[in-house]
């Protein structure tokens, strides 16, 4: 049985693995907890019997935005609408709480993201010329709810 709960400090690990294999980027165990402090319903874990598939975490920007900071799932895991879970639950809570819109980041390259968040009525707003730690480019997306 698939759970959404919130995150706990023992998840980083393997958090951290899920964010190495599939969004190529590494960061120190604190900036999870940082996140996790300033909006702990925007940091939503799946897990089935004890193991995490997938994750999606997030801040408030403003009172009226909320930003996906990362958002991944196992790669033995996609395709089984796991991250559409994850993604509606977040777009439900960043609504619950007022928001208007919410917004986020995705490599140019990552063309399977990109029709994802499509689905969910993202359109790209701007380029963001080397944003990620390894040079490439990214794009900026917004949904308004």
């Amino acid at each position: 049985m698939l759970i959404l709960r919130g995150f706990r400090e023992q998840d980083v690990s393997e958090i951290q693995e899920i964010v190495l294999n599939s969004l190529r980027e590494i960061y120190e165990p604190a900036l999870y907890m940082t996140i996790a402090s300033h909006w702990q319903d925007g940091f939503i874990v799946a897990e089935r019997y004890g193991e995490i598939l997938g994750f999606i975490a997030g801040t408030i920007e403003s009172r009226e935005e909320s930003r996906v900071l990362m958002f991944a799932v196992k790669d033995k895991y996609r395709n089984q609408g796991i991250g559409t879970m994850l993604f509606t639950e977040f777009i439900r809570r960043s609504a619950m709480i007022g928001v208007r819109r919410i917004t986020l980041e995705v490599r140019v390259s990552n063309r399977r993201a990109i029709d994802f968040y499509t689905r969910f009525s993202f359109v790209i707003v701007s380029l963001l010329p080397m944003y990620y730690s390894d040079g490439e480019d990214g794009y900026k997306m917004i949904k308004v709810l």
